[in-house]
């Protein structure tokens, strides 16, 4: 019996004081273990809880997302409107936007933008890496789904922009020529 009692006392010590040692360090490097909190929790969450394209809302909030970095890094122009958004490979923004600018003119713009919204956990789930089978394969190229429908829009805003793009550098080569001195 008292080797037992022993055995027990020691184990129970040890995990107290390693309870206690712990403890103390966590007060002690609390602006070290602080900052780390977010990411283990978010880094569960993701895990836990993966938030996927076709999930309702996910994809009207990336809208908001994109026009605000399109809004922002043009200036915040007035009179921003958007003619036209689409998502392509479930991150890149296009969005064809009509603002008036300095000169009072109203203009028609057409720009793009990434958006990080995965996490790193989504591009390692198990699900990504299994193959599709024949009868998903006819349904997806027959009716597509959510991801495929905006890139194809996203497709058609980025030739848009490519045409409008090769329609100056015909009517007015020196503006792209000039660009080009430094």
């Amino acid at each position: 019996m008292t080797i037992t009692k022993t055995v027990c006392r020691t184990i129970f010590y040890q995990f107290f004081l390693l309870f206690v040692g712990l403890s103390i360090g966590f007060l002690l490097n609390i602006e070290y273990i602080g900052w780390k909190a977010p990411i283990v929790g978010n880094s569960f969450y993701n895990t836990f809880f993966p938030v996927d394209f076709e999930d309702e809302g996910v994809l009207e909030s990336l809208y908001k997302m994109g026009q605000f970095k399109i809004f922002s890094f043009n200036n915040y122009p007035t009179d921003f409107k958007v003619i036209e958004e689409a998502m392509m490979a479930e991150e890149w923004y296009w969005v064809k936007y009509s603002y008036t600018d300095k000169k009072g003119r109203k203009q028609i713009a057409i720009d793009h933008t990434r958006i990080r919204w995965k996490p790193w956990e989504y591009y390692y789930e198990e699900e990504a890496m299994v193959p599709m089978t024949d009868d998903e394969l006819r349904e997806y190229i027959n009716e597509g789904d959510l991801n495929s429908n905006e890139t194809d829009r996203a497709f058609r805003l980025r030739r848009e922009l490519r045409q409008s793009q090769d329609q100056r550098t015909l009517f007015n080569p020196q503006e792209f020529q000039d660009g080009l001195n430094l």
